[in-house]
C-alpha cells in the first residue's frame, strides 16, 4: 500500500480522486507531484501613487510581496508597515495594491497564487 498526502481541492474526494489536476497537494510515495498553482509573477517599479494590480480571480489569492531595499536587498512586506517603512500593499477579491510612502521609487516584487484564502 503505497502511502502519502492528498488534499482535494473543494468538490473531489480526496479518497477516491486520483487526478492530480484536482488536488492542492498530491503525494502518493510512487510519483513526485509538485503542484504550484501560480497565477501571476511580476516586478515593477512603485512611486507614491501606488500600482494596482488586477488579478480577476473574484476572491481574495494567496500572495508574497516583497520590495527591493537596497541593490540586491529584498524584503518580504505585508499589509500595513508597523515599523514605519513605508511599504504595504492591500489585497481583494479583483486587485493588488501596492503601496509606497517613502517619496523614492522601489522596485516591488509580487507572486499571486490561485489558492483562495477567504
Amino acid at each position: 500500500m503505497a502511502r502519502g498526502i492528498k488534499i482535494a481541492l473543494p468538490g473531489y474526494n480526496a479518497l477516491t480522486d486520483t487526478n492530480p489536476d484536482h488536488f492542492a497537494l498530491y503525494v502518493d510515495g510512487t510519483t513526485d507531484h509538485i503542484l504550484i498553482k501560480e497565477k501571476l509573477r511580476n516586478s515593477q517599479s512603485v512611486n507614491a501613487t501606488g500600482v494596482n494590480v488586477a488579478h480577476g480571480l473574484g476572491y481574495v489569492p494567496l500572495v508574497y510581496v516583497y520590495v527591493q531595499v537596497s541593490a540586491g536587498v529584498w524584503r518580504q512586506i505585508f499589509s500595513r508597515p508597523i515599523d514605519g517603512t513605508g511599504y504595504w500593499y492591500t489585497i481583494n477579491s479583483t486587485n493588488l495594491v501596492l503601496n509606497n510612502d517613502t517619496g523614492v521609487a522601489k522596485t516591488f516584487a509580487y507572486y499571486i497564487f490561485y489558492d483562495n484564502i477567504t
